[in-house]
C-alpha cells in the first residue's frame, strides 16, 4: 500500500469513501477499468458522490487494465476513454456557453 500506517489508510484524506460529507464536489468524470482491482472501490465512490447530490458520469472501460491509459494512443481502451473525456469536457459546466 502506498501508505504503510494502515490508521492513516482509513483517514478520508487518503480513502475518500470514509468521507462523512462528500457533498459540494465539482462535476466529475470517473472512469474504471474493468480488469482493475480497485474498480469497485471507484465506483463505490462515483455513487457515493452522486448521492451525496453532486454530478457524477461513471464509465467502465470494458476489458481494460489498470493503468491502461497509459497505453499506445492506438489501444481501444485509451480510445474509448479519450472520447469519453472529450464527450465529458464538451458539455461544460452549467450555464456554461460552449465556445
Amino acid at each position: 500500500m502506498y501508505v504503510p500506517d494502515p490508521e492513516q489508510r482509513k483517514s478520508r484524506l487518503v480513502s475518500p469513501l470514509m468521507a462523512t460529507d462528500l457533498s459540494g464536489q465539482p462535476d466529475t468524470l470517473m472512469i474504471t477499468a474493468e480488469l482493475d482491482l480497485l474498480c469497485d472501490e471507484g465506483e463505490a465512490y462515483a455513487r457515493a458522490l452522486e448521492e451525496a447530490g453532486n454530478r457524477v458520469h461513471l464509465h467502465r472501460v470494458e476489458r481494460a487494465l489498470h493503468g491502461f491509459i497509459s497505453l499506445p494512443r492506438f489501444a481501444r481502451p485509451l480510445r474509448e476513454a479519450y472520447e469519453v473525456i472529450d464527450e465529458f469536457l464538451d458539455q461544460g459546466a452549467p450555464g456554461q456557453e460552449r465556445a
